[in-house]
């Protein structure tokens, strides 16, 4: 849901005011996303969108525990919040949107790292399900 993170941090922003950090933190656990691709020298668009979206054709794993776990969003948070309070705790509320809803795709993930247990959902990386929740998303932010 990578379109859709950004979106919802817009929403939130569009809402409450700190647009900036709450968008922030609703994409930055997709940095190791980028981290992975240049590791595996994926730099064609197709290539990309193909190695995301079939990890284990690929044998890749793109969503780390170093940003898509809770102990990745403690510590990001508390250094945001030591920063700037108000944009600290905006920026923790988008992050943590983010790993809940990456809960929902079927990439494993370990969200509760370093515990080794992992978390898989029902949705599909970019499926036509990914596209309509983003779609909604849009709507939503353009009524808001």
């Amino acid at each position: 849901m990578i379109f859709a993170h950004l979106i919802i941090g817009l929403i939130l922003g569009k809402k409450f005011g700190y647009v900036l950090p709450f968008v922030l933190g609703s994409v930055l656990p997709d940095i190791d996303h980028l981290f992975v691709l240049i590791k595996n020298k994926h730099f064609r668009i197709k290539e990309i969108f193909s190695a995301m979206k079939n990890e284990e054709k690929y044998g890749e794993r793109y969503k780390t525990p170093y940003t898509h776990s809770l102990l990745a969003w403690l510590i990001f948070s508390v250094i945001a919040y030591f920063i700037n309070r108000p944009a600290g705790l905006a920026f923790s509320v988008g992050y943590l949107l983010h790993l809940a809803l990456d809960i929902l795709d079927i990439d494993e993930k370990q969200i509760f790292y370093p515990n080794k247990k992992t978390v898989k959902g029902f949705l599909p990386v970019f499926s036509k399900w990914e596209i309509i929740f983003t779609a909604i998303f849009i709507l939503i932010y353009f009524v808001i």
